[in-house]
């Protein structure tokens, strides 16, 4: 949107006698969308708003699931750790099982997300590629990368929530 004047200008050079003429035969009239781009512009910086708000919303409700799920763990178990911290454990010692728990609960998490978006991308993305030329264009992130990254994300968020949930519990 910022280089259409550039691009205008580009098009339409100033001719001999001062006027701008097409730099070919072809273009006849180069029509200026400024509000149509605006609007798109506008559009997708909505859609980015929103997608971020839900991102966050979403990060929030995993970290309070897996407090919750690490809460009852700790509960069920509660009176192990209360012997633990009697007998000397140190709170790491008691932590590290419920944060590896917790790992593994992020770990399957993910990989349930991973398997939902490879089934997407097989059954929409792929049969639109062979229609839209705008879907078949350049990845940003290879499909293998985004896994490695959504199931990195997944653990560390079920790690931050096992040792944000264990701080309370372990004070005897």
């Amino acid at each position: 949107l910022e280089n259409l004047p550039a691009i205008r200008s580009a098009i339409t050079p100033p001719g001999a006698n001062g006027q701008p003429e097409p730099i070919s035969p072809v273009i006849e009239d180069v029509n200026d969308s400024r509000e149509e781009a605006g609007t798109i512009t506008k559009v997708t910086d909505a859609l980015k708003w929103g997608l971020l708000l839900i991102s966050v919303l979403l990060l929030v409700a995993s970290l309070l699931l897996v407090g919750n799920t690490i809460r009852l763990s700790i509960y069920a178990r509660r009176r192990e750790v209360e012997v633990m911290k009697l007998v000397g454990a140190t709170n790491w010692f008691i932590r590290w099982p419920f944060v590896v728990e917790g790992l593994v609960c992020g770990l399957i998490g993910g990989l349930v997300a991973v398997m939902v978006l490879f089934l997407g991308k097989q059954t929409v993305l792929d049969p639109l590629a062979d229609t839209f030329d705008i879907v078949t264009s350049e990845p940003t992130l290879s499909f293998a990368k985004l896994m490695i990254v959504l199931l990195a994300t997944a653990m560390a968020v079920s790690a931050i929530g096992s040792g944000l949930t264990l701080r309370r519990f372990l004070r005897v």
